[in-house]
């Protein structure tokens, strides 16, 4: 097997791999957490700890791409401008998410204290709800773009891998 063929294969598995943990942080166990955990409070608490380490993985393999897609141009490999900017506005996205919005959240709800606690009608909270929406917001933007790029495959068409 040739070595390109087996960065193109790292490449898909890769792009799978975040949209992997996009959707299934975001839509599958942070509602069920919500659903089933019996405090909104932990819920929160785990979710966070999710996300945080889905982010870490997501950073490191965009990374992991980004090097794929270098080694794959000597091999005649186009990638093409629009998944380079996919693979950009994903990676800007989380660590946007990572290391700008998760704080102000972790800093709200260290000031809040026990979300049960507190009455929706409370302004911290409610600036809490408005920081969670920019963080869903960039998570679900950083989800289309994944989307997006396994849809799009992992190079231009024109080389290829013998079956």
């Amino acid at each position: 097997m040739k070595v390109q063929c087996i960065r193109i294969g790292s490449v898909r598995l890769c792009l799978a791999l975040m949209l992997g943990l996009l959707a299934v942080s975001g839509y599958v166990v942070a509602p069920v957490l919500f659903a089933k955990a019996g405090s909104v409070s932990t819920a929160g608490m785990l979710a966070g700890e999710i996300f945080h380490v889905a982010n870490f993985g997501l950073m490191l393999l965009s990374a992991a791409v980004a090097m794929l897609w270098f080694s794959m141009r000597n091999g005649g490999f186009q990638i093409g401008r629009i998944r380079w900017l996919l693979l950009i506005a994903l990676a800007v996205l989380i660590v946007g998410n990572e290391f700008a919005v998760s704080p102000i959240l972790a800093d709200l709800k260290a000031e809040i204290g026990p979300m049960d606690m507190v009455s929706r009608d409370d302004p911290l909270r409610q600036k809490f709800g408005m920081w969670h929406g920019v963080s869903a917001v960039i998570h679900l933007g950083a989800a289309i773009a994944a989307a997006l790029m396994v849809a799009l495959g992992p190079f231009r068409r024109g080389a290829s891998c013998p079956s």
